[in-house]
């Protein structure tokens, strides 16, 4: 039975998942609820709908914030929730705005309308059970594909459109074109999280033999990369010179010791001042392993021993200035192991302002 009464320790966790959930994940709701309230305006009656929304908001990310904390093992009952909380609400204040903004222009008014019919059929496609689970993920495919697709189209269309030129004044005219940039902006959201939902409909009945051959599927291609890469080194020599690293900030990522031939697991933890800090999990207890750049050459160096050169993968480097931004610092990634209840290396110093006592140590 599950204890309902929140200790000091859990409403800190509960309200950092409220407040994530709040604001970086219902963005959107907050964003297109403000303009459906104060800004566009069909009658009352839906500006109140507005505003009933967006307060039943608040009230209804409490709830997901709830049961994601109690819930910690019931992995796909959340993703439901998730998607049903943040997605509906997302998908009716986005859309609210589009047909709302487009009040004076009835006939693309109602082309929007009719677009959102078909993501309404997509969503229950995606979800119908007895429809093949290939052929809804093919499906979903071509989603995203489309969605890629009208993002480049809107772009270019929108460009220009309020100097009385480019792609949207040419084909709807000067004043439709203006009239359709944000109401564009709202549809590109809108069938983002159709493809969401579509993923959630998808991914909750794959079942768990299936979701151990995809798994198994992914680790093969994985190890098979790791022995191409291993391969090309032993016929160069460079492995006697350089050591490997691939980090795709996934939970377990691979490490080579230069002049060993055999990857093991690392653990990526945070990134502070360009240097990156790793659990090598082999050794008992794990020993840290950081990752520096100098003089344009890549180090790893492992506490107790030299520093030694070298190689990132290719798709490691490819990602490497677009990972920073989402990379954690040490207090961030302390405090996420303290909502995740994640087990934290003992080398890793715990900064006075965070309680130690919070923080779950490897067994």
């Amino acid at each position: 039975m599950v204890n309902g009464n929140l200790s000091p320790d859990n409403k800190e966790s509960f309200r950092g998942l409220y407040l994530s959930y709040l604001f970086i994940m219902g963005l959107l709701v907050h964003l297109y609820s403000i303009p459906n309230i104060f800004f566009v305006y069909l009658n009352d009656t839906w500006r109140l709908f507005a505003i009933l929304l967006w307060g039943s908001f608040f009230i209804a990310v409490a709830v997901l914030a709830y049961f994601d904390y109690r819930f910690q093992n019931h992995e796909r009952f959340k993703t439901c929730l998730f998607v049903f909380t943040i997605g509906l609400w997302s998908m009716v204040a986005i859309n609210l705005y589009g047909i709302q903004a487009l009040a004076d222009e009835p006939f693309y008014q109602g082309v929007y309308i009719n677009i959102l019919w078909g993501q309404l059929f997509l969503i229950l496609f995606a979800w119908t059970k007895w429809i093949p689970i290939d052929t809804r993920k093919r499906v979903a495919q071509g989603v995203t594909i489309a969605l890629g697709a009208f993002f480049l189209f809107h772009l270019l269309g929108s460009f220009n459109s309020t100097r009385g030129a480019g792609i949207y004044v040419f084909l709807f005219g000067e004043d439709a074109a203006v009239a359709l940039i944000w109401p564009g902006v709202a549809l590109f959201f809108s069938i983002f999280w159709t493809r969401v939902i579509m993923a959630a409909g998808i991914d909750i009945d794959i079942t768990p033999e299936e979701r151990a051959r995809e798994i198994q599927r992914y680790e093969a291609e994985k190890e098979a990369q790791k022995r191409k890469l291993s391969e090309e080194m032993l016929s160069s020599g460079r492995y006697l010179e350089y050591g490997e690293l691939d980090y795709p900030i996934e939970s377990i990522d691979s490490y080579r010791e230069k002049g060993s031939t055999t990857f093991e697991d690392v653990e990526f933890l945070y990134r502070e001042n360009d240097i990156r800090y790793f659990s090598r999990i082999k050794f008992h207890p794990p020993k840290e392993m950081i990752l520096y750049q100098e003089n344009g050459q890549w180090y790893c160096q492992t506490a107790g021993q030299e520093p030694e050169k070298v190689l990132l993968s290719e798709s490691t480097i490819k990602t490497e200035e677009k990972l920073r931004p989402f990379e954690d610092d040490k207090r961030a990634y302390l405090k996420r192991a303290i909502r995740e209840r994640l087990e934290v290396p003992h080398f890793v110093e715990v900064p006075d302002d965070i309680d130690e006592s919070k923080i779950e140590r490897y067994k």
